[in-house]
């Protein structure tokens, strides 16, 4: 019994270790969360189990992500498993964007101070830098590319009007 006892702690301490993985608050951000079980909390002395109840209960325990969770912050409650799925389905819809798309839901994220999502948003082009130097060194990149790649265009349009100036004033001093 002793054995069980044990191993049930021993299960129980490993849970809220991992609780501090868990992910912050989808209000707040705030990493200080708890789950919320449907059912009280049993002394370990109170527990007889037998050996495939005790698989169930780990199985549970570990496997299953399907609890709600409450911040201790803002005290905002959500299920896991259904804002895991809701994240999936946000990160498939932002693959599908296009870099620009991208780029400009990045931005208008950062820009409203929801960092948290603009975190999430970095486009591809820029995620080593938002890597190595966060999220405001990822803006800043970008941004430095918005300006570099406006002046190539004003540019290029400037050469291409060149060009075509001066074969306009060949092609008129040609048929003179």
């Amino acid at each position: 019994m002793l054995d069980k006892a044990y191993a049930w702690s021993k299960a129980l301490s490993i849970e809220c270790i991992l609780m501090s993985e868990l992910g912050g608050c989808p209000a707040c951000g705030a990493d200080q969360v708890v789950e919320i079980s449907s059912r009280p909390p049993m002394p370990i002395e109170d527990i007889h189990l037998t050996s495939e109840q005790e698989d169930e209960v780990l199985s549970d325990l570990f496997d299953s992500d399907n609890r709600d969770r409450q911040c201790l912050v803002c005290g905002s409650k959500w299920n896991a498993e259904e804002r895991l799925l809701q994240q999936q389905e946000d990160q498939s819809q932002l693959n599908a964007l296009s870099f620009g798309e991208r780029k400009e839901k990045f931005y208008a994220d950062y820009e409203s101070g929801r960092i948290d999502h603009a975190r999430q948003n970095v486009p591809v082009e820029a995620i080593g830098v938002y890597k190595r130097k966060g999220v405001k060194a990822a803006y800043r990149f970008l941004k430095l590319l918005d300006i570099k790649v406006d002046r190539f265009k004003k540019r290029t349009l400037f050469v291409v009007l060149g060009v075509a100036l001066v074969l306009l004033l060949v092609l008129a001093y040609a048929f003179m």
